[in-house]
């Protein structure tokens, strides 16, 4: 009995410390919430170079625009990507068995109108693959590694972008 008082006396206290410290949801189903998907809702993404750029930016409009692309948008997205690949793990005949893949993507936030530059920001991503016999194998595996990469990419953008303007049209 004293398990379960100890229990609900935590679990009481749990709440209002969390609920005084200001957590607040990013996505909670609110009126400030709704207004941030608005806002997400009202970029345009532009072009990005390469096929791993053209795999970001459809990750970009599924994550930021899902209803489609915005007919009359306040804002344009512009982000540049490079790529890199290392081989790590040598052997004693100079061969690799693993690679590292590194995607550095640098997003600019403008307003569409204007053009002025409401906010930027660096996300990275890396991940790996193990290096084949076969290059088709290879190719493949690199192909997906940039892929995933490009995913975690988008999210983090989408977070950053979400948190950006939350902040804004609070403050407004």
């Amino acid at each position: 009995m004293w398990l379960f008082k100890a229990l609900a006396i935590s679990l009481v206290s749990l709440t209002f410390f969390i609920s005084g410290c200001g957590f607040q949801p990013l996505y909670q189903h609110d009126t400030a919430s709704h207004n941030i998907l608005k806002e997400l809702s009202l970029i345009r993404i532009a072009p990005i170079e390469d096929r791993i750029g053209q795999q970001l930016r459809n990750f970009l409009q599924d994550d930021i625009t899902p209803r489609g692309k915005p007919t009359n948008p306040s804002y344009e997205l512009i982000v540049k990507m490079n790529k890199t690949r290392r081989d790590l793990v040598l052997l004693q005949d100079a061969t690799s068995t693993f690679a590292k893949v590194s995607l550095h993507a640098s997003y600019t936030l403008t307003n569409f109108n204007t053009g002025a530059t409401l906010t930027s920001g660096n996300v990275t991503a890396k991940t790996g693959f193990t290096i084949a016999q076969s290059e088709y194998a290879n190719i493949r595996a690199e192909t997906e590694a940039a892929s995933r990469a490009s995913r975690e990419i988008s999210y983090d953008i989408t977070r950053q972008l979400a948190l950006f303007l939350k902040k804004t049209t609070s403050n407004n």
